[in-house]
């Protein structure tokens, strides 16, 4: 393995044993190819070593790491509204109830766009936009923004915030880390089944962690719901690797 990563002997021994002061994310991610590990095991492996979760995934695009599930079937089986995308909001797949909330039943190709810039949103569909929808969707473009400075899809997102005087001031001023949806519970007027609240559970499939799945569960008039209290766990893991991971024979 040394030989294969150009390191000094002994160096995935130490990693192994868990003696190797923070190893650099280059040589984790080289080692994690030779060994072939899957998202899951290169989500452990990277926290073993360091202490904390891998800045990228693997796979080198949403593209890609979809391709490992079937999302159509994924998000078919939910009777509420549901849909994956990728992280700058193209639309992977979605179910008929979702279509069923958009008041020409048409699904755009990226949600972010529409449900920031679409007139339909803004004056129809996302009750109270300006202060109850706007805050919370802006910041979740500059955070994805932010950590892929390469995506055509993002940069356009982006710029288009800047330039529209409804959503400029919320992009230069709200925190990167107020960007998470998860939980959320927003007011909304159903093309169908007219105005109502709907909460926002958000995922990252482990072996997909550049997809994002949304399910949206509405419910119709009524006041919204309390927020349950954050649930802390604290502990101390274990940084040793020895035996965690095999290296294929192919590659000695």
């Amino acid at each position: 393995m040394d030989q294969l990563t150009h390191r000094s002997p002994g160096t995935y021994g130490r990693l192994e044993r868990g003696a190797l002061d923070s190893p650099s994310a280059d040589y984790l991610r080289a080692v994690a190819g030779i060994l072939k590990l899957t998202e899951q095991e290169w989500s452990a492996f990277y926290g073993y070593a360091r202490g904390e979760r891998p800045p990228a995934p693997l796979l080198s695009g949403a593209a890609e790491a979809s391709r490992a599930y079937t999302w159509a079937d994924v998000v078919e089986g939910f009777s509420s509204m549901a849909y994956a995308c990728d992280y700058a909001g193209n639309i992977l797949a979605y179910n008929e109830p979702l279509a069923r909330m958009f008041p020409d039943r048409r699904v755009p190709v990226n949600t972010l766009w529409w449900l920031l810039f679409s007139d339909d949103a803004r004056n129809k569909v996302l009750v109270d936009w300006e202060a109850r929808w706007a805050p919370v969707l802006v910041p979740q473009i500059r955070a994805a923004a932010a950590q892929y400075p390469d995506d055509a899809t993002l940069r356009q997102l982006k710029e288009r915030c800047l330039a529209d005087p409804r959503t400029r001031d919320l992009y230069r001023g709200v925190p990167v880390g107020h960007a998470h949806p998860d939980g959320d519970e927003k007011p909304l007027c159903h093309a169908e089944l007219g105005r109502g609240w709907v909460t926002m559970c958000v995922s990252v499939p482990l072996g997909a962690p550049e997809v994002r799945l949304f399910l949206l569960r509405f419910r119709p008039e009524g006041e919204p719901r309390a927020r349950r209290p954050e649930v802390r766990v604290e502990g101390e893991g274990e940084r040793g690797l020895a035996g965690f991971f095999t290296v294929p024979a192919a590659s000695l």
